[in-house]
């Protein structure tokens, strides 16, 4: 029997709880950027460090132990109980909260726990930062355990059967776990403010409505997929390890496929027809003699194949090398296009970007980068998608590394393009919520470019926030995977671990910008793809949380169906939701010399992990103050005069 009055002080409880978390997400009181405009101004950067990733992969383990370890109070049980007592004063029934209660594997909260000891501790910060990270670990224990009381009040009024439960709750608590996330982000780390480009995009119901279903859809059928595992494997933390690892690719995956089909059902691609209007290459390029010629050469193949104007303007950003040398003599003897090259301060690549578009007088610019090479069709396959549809601001194309392969990276990193810019991004494409176009290949119209100002400068993931920049202005972003351009892949791990350094902190940066909590969500690249993608690199640490402790408790808590041998089981299972996509991606763009690689992909994926943690713990971090709108609230003190000679 439940207790209305209760039940209606818990949802208090809840909305409130969620009013805190919610209000640091706007951003309004972080005034971290000095910069302005299209300059942004932050601290220092820490540089990558290696050492502080693994203390705080040690620290974490020493302090997932003392959770499942801990004995006197013994943490799950005292997790376990509070949800009982918590959901008695709502229901007479203590038999059924009891038996509720301790069906309830309560990984994700230790999980989390877990991950703000280890980052209050292991992230340079001041003592007050500490404090405030750990305050955050109260705050998602009464979020979990008010979601663990709504689940059982939900399934209570609705009829449903007491095993699907504890799925119901693993979603809110994710949910949540990203809420909570986001906020320790946005209230820990200096970052960018806020873009300051005006919301114009209008009309997004279509796109909305589309993508929701999918989304459904997609929900509806992991969700069933899920329920069955449970069936067979049971409710403990074997279970919610293989859960958690399904939900957090599954569901995207099978979304994707769905927009697939919905690509595919909507008619044929924009294909070349007898228009050839004139077209702007800009480069950016700093000691590039390596791979210059290269480039510049395969633009004038695709000139040729276009058979429209193509000039080109290399911006050479104070070279050492022979890399202006080595283009002038290829941009001399072209057959096809025109260029020139011209010379810049070395002020880093979006000042030469913005001096290179400042030459430009085509309608279509396309931004290349210099180690990079182009595909002969690439012009040819782009410039429809403008012609076709005059809400379309910029295009992108598949991206691959430069062949033959030489290296095990270069083999992932394909592995890793085709499924994302050749799987994902092109059905995100349907719904219009493509987050980035990589700087290897971006097509756009000069004129809106140059109307917000171009490139930004001073911040990591200036590519990204160029392509939010269109679709906050009201334009349409499409990939197109039928042309390719062709990149330099880092050959030795050490290089890859700066390459993901950088985009790791470009993810952060990015998203703090455009964070749809503040700034609104224009369409789903802002309310799904941006929080989506920034709260899987976001919350990555806390996977790691979830794996030891699920291996610690079938350590120190051996069960029939919960021991190490079966974990390692459950762990290549886990793996499967988010491989056999990628394997299919693969043969469908006839790869399959990829498929002998495959194992490697973990330690990829883990590389990338440990990579992501290190950028975010390089991040500069806020002091504690009050924020800058309380603080002109409050009276200033008059400065007192100087007295006067003499006195």
């Amino acid at each position: 029997m439940f207790h209305p009055g209760t039940i209606a002080l818990l949802a208090v409880d809840l909305a409130l709880l969620l009013l805190l978390v919610r209000w640091p997400l706007s951003r309004r009181f972080d005034d971290s950027d000095r910069g302005a405009g299209r300059i942004v101004q932050l601290p220092p950067i820490r540089r990558p460090s290696i050492p502080r990733a693994l203390s705080f992969l040690l620290v974490g383990a020493a302090v997932s132990t003392l959770i499942v370890a801990l004995r006197h109070p013994q943490l799950a049980q005292a997790y376990n109980s509070l949800v009982a007592d918590t959901l008695s004063a709502a229901n007479s029934d203590t038999h059924l909260t009891t038996m509720y209660a301790r069906s309830l594997p309560p990984l994700i909260p230790a999980a989390v726990v877990g991950y703000l000891v280890t980052i209050a501790v292991v992230l340079p910060a001041t003592f007050g930062r500490r404090l405030m990270i750990l305050a955050h670990a109260p705050l998602f224990i009464a979020l979990s355990v008010l979601a663990d009381c709504f689940t059982a009040i939900l399934g209570a009024a609705t009829g449903l059967p007491l095993g699907p439960a504890p799925l119901i709750a693993l979603l809110l608590q994710s949910t949540f776990g990203y809420l909570l996330i986001y906020r320790l982000t946005f209230t820990t780390y200096r970052l960018p403010a806020p873009t300051p480009l005006p919301r114009l995009r209008r009309g997004d119901w279509q796109d909305n409505l589309v993508l929701s279903l999918c989304l459904v859809g997609s929900l509806s059928i992991v969700t069933t997929l899920a329920v069955l595992l449970i069936q067979r494997v049971g409710s403990h933390p074997l279970a919610a390890f293989l859960i958690l690892a399904g939900l957090r690719s599954g569901v995207t995956d099978v979304t994707f496929t769905l927009l697939a089909l919905v690509r595919v059902a909507g008619g044929r691609k924009p294909r070349p027809g007898p228009q050839r209007p004139a077209l702007d290459v800009i480069i950016p390029a700093y000691n590039e003699a390596a791979g210059i010629e290269r480039l510049l050469r395969s633009i004038d193949r695709a000139a040729g194949a276009y058979g429209g104007p193509v000039h080109v303007v290399m911006c050479d950003d104070g070279s050492t090398d022979d890399t202006r040398a080595l283009a002038e003599a290829v941009v001399a003897g072209y057959r096809y296009a025109t260029g020139e090259v011209i010379q810049g301060p070395h002020a880093g690549k979006a000042k030469a970007l913005n001096l290179a578009l400042a030459r430009c007088t085509a309608d279509y610019v396309y931004r290349v980068d210099a180690d990079c090479a182009l595909d002969p069709n690439a012009f040819a396959h782009s410039i429809p998608h403008f012609l076709a549809d005059p809400r379309v601001g910029t295009v992108g194309v598949l991206t691959l590394p430069k062949e033959p392969y030489g290296t095990w990276i270069d083999r992932m990193r394909a592995m890793e393009q085709l499924f994302t810019y050749g799987f994902c991004l092109a059905t995100l494409t349907t719904v219009d919520a493509v987050p980035c176009i990589p700087g290897t290949f971006c097509a756009f119209r000069r004129q809106v470019a140059v109307d917000f100002g171009g490139f930004i400068h001073g911040m990591f993931g200036e590519d990204a926030e160029f392509t939010c920049a269109f679709g906050r202005l009201g334009w349409r972003v499409v990939m197109d995977p039928r042309a390719v351009s062709y990149e330099d892949v880092p050959p030795r791990v050490g290089q890859l671990r700066v390459q993901r350094f950088r985009w790791g902190l470009g993810g952060m940066m990015n998203f703090s910008r455009f964070t749809p909590f503040g700034q609104g969500a224009p369409g789903p690249r802002f309310w799904f793809e941006l929080p989506r993608s920034a709260g899987t690199r976001l919350t990555s640490p806390i996977h790691f949380f979830v794996m030891i402790l699920a291996i610690l408790y079938g350590t120190l808590q051996p069960q029939p169906q919960h021991n190490v041998a079966r974990f390692a089981v459950v762990f290549a299972l886990a793996q499967l939701p988010a491989i056999i996509p990628r394997i299919f991606v693969i043969l469908f763009y006839r790869r399959a010399h990829l498929l002998a690689w495959i194992p490697l992909w973990l330690p990829f994926s883990l590389l990338k992990r440990f990579f992501q943690l290190e950028s975010t713990l390089a991040c500069g971090t806020r002091p504690v103050r009050m924020p800058a709108a309380l603080r002109s609230l409050l009276p200033t003190r008059r400065q007192q005069p100087d007295p006067a000679p003499g006195s």
